[in-house]
């Protein structure tokens, strides 16, 4: 027994061969959902015994994969994107995983390879890729579309389970070449679903996401609107439903710590907030420590950095949403060596700033720092720490 593998196609068919090599032999069927038709597109279907099912496109993703899981033959769907790729490893995992009798889906390791050189951007994130073929699962949005119903309640009411697998797909489709472009496509298939599901907050917070990072204005209506949603819960520890809050409420610190936002929080009440609801979530740790330099809490700065390292080294930490994979290595390593630069525990920082230089893209910062280290020492240079740090990590 071998999955289906829906793969979803439009007129850029560049990197299919890619997807359609890693799920050789792994696949008892390829669909490939195509919105648009080309000879490139019959040709590599061709090479790859792929069946080829051409569906309009009417601003939907979501429309588009629900077609596609509907002709799937198998009792398991596998489901990619045309700009990834199943990792060559996970091929046995994905084999034992479909012999399973009481998983209804298996989280599947989505891990961005669209930096420079192919190092991750973001940190790696579980996603519902591999599930049985069954008429309940269908999914829903336009754009960032999941199941609907949620699919822990489907799995309740079949007595089933969402298993986490080892299985890793590549990704590469936000490049930072293309990013820009995608982001507008997807406000504006967001705006339509919104147009669709006034106030969602699920869409309100991808919308001010996508308008935030192309500094777009309108990005701080949809944060207000969000937010104005979430404080309600506010006298509660337990987070709210929706994970993305996690993202919305690191996004208002930054904005609101920069003098643009005003939650009618104050940081600390922010801050604690965070604490509360996401403990394990890196960047609202990261926050948290940023705010403590820039208080000149220096102590309170190097526990929250640490924290990170010690999270990261244990893989415990709350991976969904996913964010900057910088803040797992490198440039919190550079962080704590310009903290215990501060502190004057010089053969410290040393240590973090050696570490923060196996990482390319801080290795000139840290390299400078070392100079600065070495120059302290000699009694030629100090107090350099607080002058160094200088980056707000948005």
């Amino acid at each position: 027994m071998l999955p289906s593998a829906c793969i979803m196609v439009g007129e850029d068919v560049e990197t299919l061969p890619r997807t359609l090599h890693s799920l050789a032999g792994v696949a008892d069927e390829i669909l490939i959902l195509s919105t648009a038709d080309s000879e490139d597109l019959s040709r590599i279907s061709r090479n790859f015994s792929a069946r080829v099912c051409r569906i309009p496109w009417a601003d939907d993703f979501a429309a588009v994969r629900n077609v596609g899981f509907s002709l799937a033959r198998s009792p398991w769907i596998l489901w990619l994107d045309s700009d990834e790729w199943l990792d060559e490893a996970s091929r046995h995992e994905l084999n034992v995983c479909i012999e399973s009798s009481t998983a209804l889906a298996w989280l599947v390791n989505i891990h961005d390879r669209s930096g420079a050189q192919g190092v991750s951007r973001y940190s790696p994130t579980a996603l519902p890729r591999l599930f049985r073929r069954l008429p309940e699962l269908q999914l829903t949005g336009r754009v960032h579309e999941h199941f609907n119903p949620e699919l822990n309640l489907t799995a309740r009411k079949l007595k089933l389970s969402i298993e986490r697998s080892n299985i890793t797909i590549f990704h590469d489709g936000y490049h930072p070449d293309k990013e820009a472009d995608k982001l507008r496509r997807n406000i504006r298939l967001i705006e339509l679903e919104l147009q669709d599901r006034p106030g969602e907050l699920f869409y309100q917070i991808r919308l001010s996401q996508a308008l935030l990072k192309i500094g777009d204005s309108r990005a701080f209506h949809f944060l207000r609107q969000a937010w104005q949603q979430v404080r309600p819960v506010s006298a509660s520890d337990q987070p709210p439903p929706e994970a993305l809050v996690a993202e919305l409420l690191d996004s208002i610190l930054v904005r609101q710590i920069r003098g643009e936002f005003d939650s009618g929080e104050s940081v600390e009440e922010l801050l604690e907030r965070a604490a509360n609801w996401y403990p394990l979530w890196p960047p609202l740790i990261w926050r948290r420590a940023n705010w403590k330099f820039k208080s000149g809490r220096m102590e309170e700065a190097v526990a929250a950095l640490e924290h990170i390292l010690q999270l990261a080294a244990a893989g415990s930490y709350q991976h969904t949403p996913s964010f900057d994979a910088a803040i797992l290595a490198g440039e919190t390593c550079l962080s704590l060596g310009i903290c215990y630069a501060g502190l004057q525990r010089l053969d410290i920082a040393e240590h973090y700033f050696i570490l923060a230089a196996r990482d390319p893209a801080r290795k000139l910062a840290a390299e400078h720092n070392l100079t600065l280290l070495a120059a302290a020492r000699r009694g030629r240079a100090g107090g350099h720490g607080r002058e160094a740090s200088g980056r707000d990590h948005s």
